[in-house]
């Protein structure tokens, strides 16, 4: 028994220490850090822009057949906490955080939760279509072009309006997307990642989470066999010390419980941040 205890001791304290880490490292890289870039056209605050072919320390306006080239959101410069920039870099670029983003109503209106991604407007968002693969994240706020219009464009004999919403700038792949056969990725793990973050998840983090979901699930279950088993053979070496040894056992479901759950919970931190 005492053997047993130390080792289930050990793995609580080393799944204890991954989930620390895994807490400081995705809080880290949850962090908004605006990126500086120069432009050979005007482009408005709420933009969606790509890097130049030519020349990455440039950008221009997003256009639908570039959408996975997409780079952020355009912003002002003090509206994240740090900005990365060289001297004549006055278009400044955000990859993750809450901005607001240019958005048309070609799709129809856009509701709160709503995945953004381009329009037919250059650097101008909409709702996704299920055909549109990357989405720029998800709206918090309503529009439906018929107040906080900023602008108009006539498309194909069509008014389309536009204004600025708030988004939750998330650039990944649409859940949505009408996935052809034989992706990478089992749709029910991509489905149950999105439900679990609530936005899209890259397929490095979904294969990550289920390397941590099935590491945990193992470590739990070789805990729980090994502590039944010595548990049942100590009983029929010593009848009289049953209490004590179903204590001891009890011990180990509780920590191996614990261990789970610290996997568990470092899957969710992994998908939501």
């Amino acid at each position: 028994m005492l053997k047993i205890n130390t080792l289930s001791r050990f793995t609580l304290f080393s799944s204890l220490m991954s989930l620390l880490f895994l807490i400081v490292g995705g809080t880290l890289a949850a962090q908004t850090l605006n990126q500086g870039y120069s432009s050979d056209e005007p482009l408005q605050k709420g933009m969606l822009v790509t890097e130049k072919d030519d020349d990455p320390t440039k950008v221009v306006a997003l256009k639908q057949e570039d959408l996975d080239k997409l780079k952020g959101v355009v912003v002002q410069q003090n509206d994240a906490p740090a900005t990365i920039s060289s001297e004549g870099q006055n278009i400044f670029v955000a990859t993750t955080g809450k901005f607001e983003v240019l958005i048309s109503d070609e799709n129809g209106p856009v509701a709160p939760g709503d995945y953004i991604s381009i329009s037919s407007l250059d650097g101008i968002g909409m709702k996704a279509r299920n055909d549109q693969k990357i989405v720029v994240g998800r709206a918090v706020s309503e529009f439906n072009g018929e107040k906080n219009n900023i602008g108009s464009a006539e498309l194909s004999g069509r008014r389309i309006n536009f204004g600025r919403v708030p988004v939750v700038i998330e650039i990944g792949r649409n859940p949505f997307f009408n996935l052809p056969s034989g992706t990478s990725i089992p749709k029910l793990m991509e489905r149950i990642s999105v439900t679990v973050a609530g936005k899209p998840v890259s397929a490095t983090k979904i294969w990550l989470a289920a390397a941590v979901f099935l590491g945990s699930l193992f470590i739990t279950g070789v805990m729980l066999y090994s502590g039944a088993r010595s548990s049942l053979l100590s009983v029929g070496r010593n009848p009289l010390s049953k209490t004590a040894i179903l204590k001891g056992l009890v011990q180990i479901v509780v920590m191996s419980l614990i261990v789970f759950i610290a996997g568990m919970f470092g899957v969710y931190l992994l998908l939501k941040l």
